[in-house]
C-alpha cells in the first residue's frame, strides 16, 4: 500500500484551497470538480508527492458525502481521509473486512474522476480510510 492521497472536508472550498496555495500547493486542475452524486465539489492541490483532496459541499440544503463528518464540529476544516493505493482492492477489502475492525462507509464503486475503483472503510479506531485501484493496463 502507498498513500494516495489526504482527504479534507470544508465547509467552504475556496478558503480552504487558499490556505494550501500560501503554503505552496499547487492546484491539480484548474477548476473544482462537481461530485454530483456525493452532492460535492472537490479541489486536488499538490505540493512535491503530496497529494491533498479538498471536498466541500455543493448544495447545504442536501446531505452530502462529507456532511456527518462536518456536522461532529464546529471547525471549518478538517481532516476526512486517507487514501491509500492497493494492487487488488477486492483482495484487500476482503481481507480487512475479516479483521472485524472494519466497517463498510462505501462499498467498492468506480472512480467518477478517472477509471478506477474505489471503497471507503471505517476503522473502529482510526477513522475514514480510502482504497484506490488503479486500472490495469
Amino acid at each position: 500500500m502507498k498513500l494516495n492521497h489526504l482527504g479534507y472536508a470544508a465547509r467552504k472550498l475556496a478558503p480552504a484551497v487558499e490556505a494550501f496555495l500560501k503554503l505552496g500547493y499547487e492546484k491539480v486542475h484548474d477548476e473544482p470538480k462537481h461530485h454530483e452524486p456525493k452532492n460535492m465539489f472537490v479541489q486536488r492541490v499538490k505540493l512535491g508527492d503530496t497529494i491533498v483532496e479538498i471536498m466541500a459541499p455543493a448544495d447545504l440544503s442536501k446531505p452530502s458525502f462529507i456532511s456527518g463528518e462536518l456536522s461532529t464540529t464546529s471547525a471549518p476544516f478538517m481532516l476526512h481521509h486517507l487514501c491509500y493505493d492497493v494492487e487488488d482492492i477486492r483482495a484487500t477489502f476482503d481481507r480487512l473486512m475479516a479483521t472485524g475492525e472494519y466497517s463498510v462507509y462505501e462499498p467498492i464503486t468506480s472512480g467518477v474522476f478517472q477509471k478506477n475503483l474505489i471503497c471507503f472503510l471505517r476503522h473502529k479506531y482510526i477513522g475514514l480510510i480510502e482504497f484506490f485501484e488503479w486500472p490495469k493496463a
